[in-house]
């Protein structure tokens, strides 16, 4: 190879110069453009994978979410508390039951003192609990009904009513040495149920929950 040929090559590549950057052919950017990805037949959008039905709006309308209820999930609430019936309601009407029960054993000895002559003026008074027995039990089933608790709280009220006015009969009447001490035990006693009755059945939440009747 002469001098002139080395010469012209040399001038063709100069040092640190590749073929691919000088143009050569098969090689730089020419080879390597973007691709040419576009719609290809057949791989559009497939049939049938939209919204299913059933889920969306009408769960949105029914519901107020958009997915139906689960058991982490549960139903929107039909009230501040939810939609069954609160504790505080049942032990409400629970202690309605017992109330009445034990004030109806309660008058029943009462009447035989009567019959039998031993009575006095606070156990005659004690005879009028029979109607706040009544009024409570049909207080805890109208509330076990989803009811106002007026009438279970009202013949709550009632019955300790009862119990103070045969507590201040007694202590007028009765001359006996320890016998208002021994009536005041009892009145005291026979309040606490009553009590807790009316306490419990005039929670806000059991009137909120009766009022939210449907």
């Amino acid at each position: 190879m002469s001098g002139d040929d080395q010469e012209q090559e040399w001038d063709a590549f100069p040092p640190g110069a590749l073929p691919q950057q000088v143009g050569a052919p098969g090689y730089g950017p020419p080879g390597y453009g973007a691709p040419g990805y576009g719609p290809q037949p057949g791989y559009g959008p497939v049939p049938g994978y939209g919204p299913q039905p059933g889920y969306g709006p009408p769960y949105a309308q029914a519901y107020g979410y958009p997915y139906p209820p689960t058991p982490w999930a549960p139903e929107p609430l039909t009230w501040p508390d939810g939609p069954a019936r609160p504790a505080s309601a049942t032990a409400a009407a629970v202690l309605g039951f017992v109330t009445g029960g034990l004030t109806i054993l309660n008058c029943l000895g009462f009447l035989i003192m009567v019959l039998v002559g031993e009575d006095d003026a606070p156990t005659r008074v004690l005879l009028l609990g029979p109607l706040c027995a009544a009024g409570l039990i049909t207080g805890a089933v109208r509330l076990l009904g989803h009811r106002s608790p007026v009438v279970l709280f009202g013949s709550a009220l009632a019955s300790v009513a009862v119990l103070v006015l045969a507590l201040v009969v007694g202590a007028v009447t009765i001359d006996r040495t320890g016998g208002t001490e021994d009536l005041a035990v009892f009145v005291l006693m026979a309040s606490v149920l009553p009590v807790l009755t009316a306490i419990f059945a005039w929670l806000p939440t059991v009137r909120g929950w009766a009022a939210a009747r449907p």
